[in-house]
């Protein structure tokens, strides 16, 4: 993988920024981000993990000119474990969407996305935020959705798929 799908807190612990400056970085044209959009009106940004670590190095090639210091760079070590584990699923950024696109493609409701990812049907993962209560943010693969929907539906037209049959809309 090229590059991967991170969210604002771990995009900002990796630059040691606070988490509210990546959004300001993107609007400013420093680094890139996806917006991925839900049916409800709540939308979040994906960020691009290489020109993060990219943004990090500029930095500490730079620091001496460097007016300010930056603030969070104590966390640095923190997310890069975590970013670094070898059973956390990465997700490319370019094929980074929600939860409410995966049930799209998928014709399912929206909360059976995430126990899909979480019995590996598909990949997703929850975006790490940094607080002491979890994040409900996922991001979920789309070439993952499409491949288990294709799965599905060949079982479907086959008769071999487990379950009640759909109806037909």
């Amino acid at each position: 993988m090229n590059d991967e799908a991170i969210g604002a807190w771990e995009a900002a612990a990796l630059m040691g920024l606070h988490w509210s400056r990546p959004a300001k970085m993107s609007d400013a044209g420093t680094i890139s981000s996806r917006i991925i959009g839900s049916t409800d009106e709540r939308e979040f940004a994906v960020y691009s993990r290489r020109e993060c670590e990219q943004n990090y190095r500029d930095y500490m090639a730079n620091r001496v000119i460097t007016r300010r210091p930056r603030t969070a760079l104590d966390n640095r070590p923190d997310i890069l474990l975590v970013l670094g584990q070898k059973d956390r699923p990465k997700i490319a950024y370019g094929d980074a969407i929600s939860v409410y696109e995966a049930a799209k493609i998928l014709g399912v409701w929206w909360t059976l996305v995430p126990r899909l990812a979480k019995e590996g049907k598909i990949i997703g993962r929850v975006l790490n935020s940094g607080r002491q209560n979890a994040s409900r943010l996922w991001v979920i693969s789309r070439q993952s959705c499409e491949t288990h929907g294709a799965d599905v539906s060949r079982q479907e037209q086959a008769g071999t798929k487990r379950g009640r049959p759909r109806k037909a809309c």
